[in-house]
């Protein structure tokens, strides 16, 4: 696969990442609006979309407890599940075995072609051992497993910028000096925080200017102490101003700027994006955001 052929990045998505949620607060139904928006976009038509295969159990298996996995697959409503808040039946768990397969697929990608995006995905809150916050896989950790085992990579780079810190990749990677996790999240809000290998919590209220300038100083900081194979974005769009469950205060624009310095951050590297978080009360501005994302790593802007 030749970079000069195709377009960055190559786009991940099966129509079985949508997952019936009517009425929570997590819009499952952004994937497939997302999607649209981008076959509709003719600056998109040169670029590669792919249907990925689901994670196997064994994959899985690199990251997650044995008991905890077949909690999943009997759909055994354990003390491991619950903290997911998310339904739980055959469907859902089939929707996040897909999407984490569609982020290792991402990641596989974005080593030939430099660019890769998964159209979901970014479960940054499941534990090796339990669900938390609407995860039941955590797709990242997984995918970085995968690479690893693969001998593909040896060491990889997590920039989080979901409004709520990544505790499950976290406390996932804890001891791995390996994977350098950086998570910039709104201090006071969900979850209980893990130490990451950087943190940065925010006060509630933060605006573009202030932000910014954070997430340039610490991507320095990183860009003089690791040197990653593979750097997995968590480009969570919660940040942004009329959030439901964020209280950060990032404009449009900000968020554009955001996605900008994280692409610009070490340009000859491979870099997966996945969705992550995103609550606006509005559901058509959390899909323009995600799509803003897309145009940012398409070199639109």
């Amino acid at each position: 696969m030749s970079e000069n052929k195709i377009p960055k990045p190559v786009f991940i998505y099966s129509d079985k990442y949508n997952i019936p949620l009517e009425g929570h607060v997590f819009p499952a139904i952004k994937f497939s609006l997302i999607y649209k928006k981008l076959k509709e976009d003719s600056r998109f038509k040169n670029h590669k979309f792919v249907e990925p295969m689901p994670a196997t159990y064994e994959q899985a298996r690199l990251v997650h407890k044995k008991s905890y996995l077949e909690d999943l697959k009997y759909l055994r409503f354990s003390k491991r599940v619950y903290r997911s808040e998310l339904p739980l039946n055959k469907e859902i768990i089939d929707a996040f075995f897909l999407a984490t397969g569609g982020t290792i697929l991402a990641a596989e990608l974005s080593l030939d072609v430099g660019r890769a995006m998964n159209l979901s995905g970014g479960f940054h809150h499941a534990f090796a051992d339990h669900a938390e916050g609407f995860c039941y896989l955590n797709d990242v950790a997984i995918a970085i497993r995968v690479l690893q085992k693969e001998k593909k990579i040896r060491k990889a780079l997590v920039i989080d910028l979901d409004v709520h810190q990544g505790n499950g990749i976290s406390k996932i990677f804890q001891r791995d000096r390996n994977v350098f996790v950086f998570s910039m999240h709104e201090e006071k809000n969900y979850p209980i925080k893990e130490k990451s290998t950087l943190d940065v919590g925010l006060e509630t209220g933060i605006k573009d200017d202030e932000y910014l300038k954070l997430l340039k100083e610490n991507l320095d900081y990183i860009k003089n102490h690791f040197e990653p194979d593979i750097i997995f974005y968590v480009a969570g769009v919660d940040p942004y101003e009329m959030d439901r469950l964020g209280g950060l205060c990032l404009t449009k624009e900000g968020l554009k700027k955001r996605d900008l310095m994280v692409r610009d951050f070490m340009p000859d590297k491979p870099i997966v994006i996945v969705l992550a978080g995103g609550y606006a009360m509005n559901t058509e501005d959390t899909v323009n955001l995600h799509v803003q994302t897309a145009e940012v790593m398409a070199d639109f802007y």
